[in-house]
């Protein structure tokens, strides 16, 4: 084991080694780049550059050689593969979404791709966020990302931006791109790219992917901008035109709560790279999804197309009399947070919230402990933490310094602070006795001072201190900040644990079982009730019902010397027994469980007398 966590050391150090060497590769070759750049445009014609040639809608040799199948398509050709070189391409989410749609056009050459993440790799990113591997873990995506796009094709440039994209840095991020992709998973992003493609006059392509469900979309597309349809002053419609009143906050899913299966987002990611090169290389709308919905489920293998409203001319950032013309607070306008960890913590924050009440209503709030070694133990006592002991300040309140019984204003700060001292050096359940000998529980009955005509409630307690070895009566703020402890901790303390009561004793029947067992018995003459093998008998001896038979009882346990046991015990006994007391209602009954067993039945049908049956079965 040894051994292994030896050369798994050994090995993550080598690949740190050769990061830090591909990342002086990649800032060499971005430094050379821009210096043949600068010399190109000082009119130096022998150093013909890539950038000045892909300018020009031609082709370095390693290019046409690198890109040879896709030039090889009619509708991309030199000149389309040229825009893609010199096309800058933002991805928001390096997740899911992100790192198929980044893979593709970094296979592509996109000349630029911005990636924007804040959050960092966990280990259940990793089956459907292919870029990331189990070694970045805790390692920011968009790095992460950038690290493997570079691996991918080393002649474009990758900037990673480790922020969370807002409202303050979103259009300075974005004003270096042609083409916005959404790769998120939450309401208040999508609205804030939204509105920022709208200011920024960029396209917006959307996917989203759930379960086994994927969409996609094409946003905010202006004809005015694009190569092909600049003539055309068609717009199509932004996220507010078709969603005018953001989800409730119950009503959104994440991958966390609701899962995804990995191809979904990977089909949804390579098709959003998909419409980014289309747009680049200079499609008409008609051939994006402008105005259309891509749908896909992957449970039934179903593909549709749905169309979507058009723009909306009230729209309130896309109009032209626009509303909103700046970008907002989305966190507050779609009522959620746009961090999904945040979400998280702040739920783990409000249940600690509510634990910690509980704890500082119990005094548990300011326990802590310390641990001490004796041999091979290791013993935790229990104490305050060292952060909770200050000394607080005095009380000045006019009622203690005009008050005759109290002397809070005696004490100097040198007394205070031996006091303080002293008691932090007693052991822990001597702080306790020290604290119960220093407050008196002032009684119900002497809570008013019937002296005064206007009698008014006094305090519950008295709190002391000692001064110059005598016990002088204090308010509670002086005795708590002296002491430099809690009202919680001091209630915890004085408040005595509830006595166990003893079990109560169930009153034992073997005084009713012995008189039962001793009483004369006959079975029951009915011959239906016996074939049902009903275990019934029968008192033998005239009493006329079960309150005669109790008195005798008491009389029986009485005449023993035995306490007699209640009625309803008796009749408990009585039931569990199967003994009960024959209660004829005509001569010739037999039974007075059911009338139909007896003869006189025929003459009486209506018979609400007897008891049912059942009960005894």
């Amino acid at each position: 084991m040894d051994q292994i966590q030896k050369v798994e050391q050994e090995i993550l150090e080598l690949r740190q080694k050769l990061r830090e060497k591909e990342d002086e590769l990649y800032a060499l070759k971005l430094n050379y780049h821009s210096s043949q750049s600068a010399q190109a445009h000082n009119g130096d014609e022998s150093q013909i550059t890539e950038e000045t040639t892909i300018k020009q809608w031609t082709l370095p040799k390693w290019a046409i050689e690198r890109y040879s199948r896709q030039i090889l398509l009619r509708e991309i050709g030199v000149a389309g593969q040229a825009r893609i070189c010199a096309a800058k391409v933002l991805i928001v989410g390096a997740g899911g979404l992100g790192c198929p749609a980044a893979m593709y056009l970094a296979g592509a050459g996109v000349g630029e791709i911005g990636i924007v993440d804040y959050d960092t790799v966990e280990i259940s990113n990793i089956h459907r966020q292919l870029l990331h591997r189990e070694i970045d873990t805790d390692v920011n995506k968009a790095e992460s990302a950038a690290r493997a796009i570079r691996s991918i094709n080393s002649h474009i440039k990758v900037t990673p931006y480790k922020v969370q994209l807002d409202s303050t840095n979103a259009i300075q991020i974005a004003s270096k791109y042609d083409v916005v992709l959404d790769c998120t998973d939450n309401a208040p992003t999508r609205y804030l790219l939204s509105d920022l493609c709208v200011l920024a006059k960029l396209p917006l392509i959307s996917g989203s992917a759930l379960k086994l469900e994927g969409q996609l979309t094409v946003y905010c597309y202006r004809a005015d901008l694009h190569s092909v349809d600049k003539s055309s002053t068609y717009r199509g419609p932004c996220y507010r035109c078709v969603f005018s009143v953001p989800p409730s906050p119950d009503a959104l899913g994440s991958c966390s709560q609701h899962g995804v299966a990995p191809p979904v987002p990977g089909v949804i990611g390579t098709l959003q790279a998909t419409e980014a090169l289309k747009f680049i290389i200079g499609h008409p709308s008609r051939n994006l999804l402008v105005e259309r919905m891509l749908i896909m489920d992957v449970d039934d293998m179903s593909c549709k197309v749905v169309q979507l409203r058009p723009r909306n001319p009230m729209c309130a950032i896309c109009s032209d009399t626009p509303t909103i013309t700046q970008l907002i607070d989305y966190e507050v306008f779609c009522k959620t947070q746009a961090k999904e960890k945040k979400r998280a913590e702040n739920r783990q924050k409000s249940e600690k919230r509510k634990q910690e009440k509980v704890k500082r209503m119990t005094g548990q709030s300011y326990f802590g402990f310390r641990s001490e070694t004796k041999g091979k133990k290791t013993l935790y006592i229990q104490d305050v933490l060292k952060a909770e002991r200050k000394i607080g300040p005095i009380c000045k309140s006019d009622i203690c310094v005009k008050n005759t019984k109290r002397y809070c204003t005696k004490f100097i700060e040198n007394d205070r602070l031996k006091i303080f001292q002293d008691f932090w050096k007693l052991d822990w359940s001597e702080k306790k006795i020290y604290v119960r000998n220093l407050i008196n529980t002032v009684p119900v009955k002497r809570r008013r001072n019937t002296n005064l005509i206007n009698s008014r409630k006094v305090d519950s307690k008295k709190y002391f201190l000692y001064l110059n070895g005598n016990r002088v009566e204090v308010c509670r703020v002086t005795f708590l900040n002296t002491l430099g402890i809690k009202e919680a901790m001091v209630r915890s303390w004085l408040h005595e644990k509830e006595k166990t009561k003893n079990a109560k004793i169930p009153v034992k029947s073997i005084s009713v079982i012995n008189f039962i067992d001793g009483l004369p018995k006959r079975q029951s003459k009915c011959q239906i009730c016996l074939d049902n093998n009903i275990q019934l008998s029968y008192v033998n001896f005239s009493v006329k019902n079960q309150f005669e038979l109790y008195k005798l009882y008491v009389k029986f346990s009485t005449s023993n010397g035995v306490p007699p046991a209640s009625r309803k015990t008796f009749d408990k006994v009585l039931v569990r027994k199967n003994l009960r007391i024959f209660k004829a209602k005509n001569e010739k009954d037999v039974c007075d469980l059911n009338s139909q067993h007896n003869i006189s039945y025929q003459n009486d049908k209506l018979d609400y007398y007897y008891s049912n049956l059942e009960q005894w079965t």
